[in-house]
């Protein structure tokens, strides 16, 4: 599989009733801080962060954290994007490739270890269900949509699927099919028309819903 460095891309602008030119770019080390603070942002209110960092004081630079390292996984697999427009990066993706796992090595010990220290007297119900969503993810080899987030002031441009896209037109070329897991049931009818559909639904405990989505392999020549 030949992976594209950057495309361009155009997205409607909701506030101007036109539309605005974008480019998607592989993201690299020196976006990391960058990428994980506009991801952060648009998790703050995310039911599935709220359940792991519910103080809200500290749950922004938490979530950061979290993001940061799910970014510099991503970064060294060459599957994490950034969309920017006008010079801004508005949104960002954080995909695993098929045959890979973003939480190999040491990285899930470094997650593990936030959650726990932000959570000391919760570490039984956190790894019940961040184990509930390990063993739902699929064994079949596929692309793994980790994060996709927006900045907050510039939601509803179309800019989450432009970015979305790009992967799955990689996937497509490929044959390889694609997973999600989406933490917002608004959420679910975007990825639905972006061709998932919800094969799971993982109730966490005294926590969120989550929505397994799966998207078969298309073959694009």
């Amino acid at each position: 599989m030949e992976e594209r460095k950057s495309s361009s891309a155009v997205t409607e602008d909701a506030t101007r009733g036109g539309s605005l030119a974008a480019e998607i770019r592989q993201a690299e080390s020196l976006d990391v801080r960058e990428l994980s603070l506009v991801l952060a942002r648009a998790f703050e209110e995310d039911p599935f962060m709220s359940w792991m960092f519910p103080e809200p004081k500290f749950r922004l630079k938490l979530i950061q954290a979290w993001m940061r390292v799910e970014v510099e996984s991503a970064v060294r697999m060459g599957t994490s994007w950034a969309l920017a427009a006008a010079g801004e990066i508005v949104a960002a993706s954080i995909w695993a490739p098929p045959g890979r796992d973003l939480h190999e090595g040491g990285t899930f010990s470094q997650l593990w270890y936030l959650v726990l220290g932000a959570n000391p007297d919760r570490a039984s119900e956190l790894a019940e269900g961040l184990s509930m969503l390990g063993d739902t993810h699929p064994t079949e080899s596929h692309f793994y949509l980790n994060t996709v987030g927006v900045a907050p002031n510039l939601t509803g441009q179309g800019h989450g699927g432009t970015i979305i896209r790009h992967t799955l037109e990689l996937a497509d070329s490929g044959g390889h099919p694609c997973y999600l897991e989406s933490s917002s049931p608004r959420n679910v009818p975007l990825y639905e028309r972006l061709g998932f559909e919800v094969v799971n639904e993982i109730a966490l405990p005294n926590g969120p819903t989550m929505w397994g989505m799966w998207r078969p392999e298309r073959y694009i020549k």
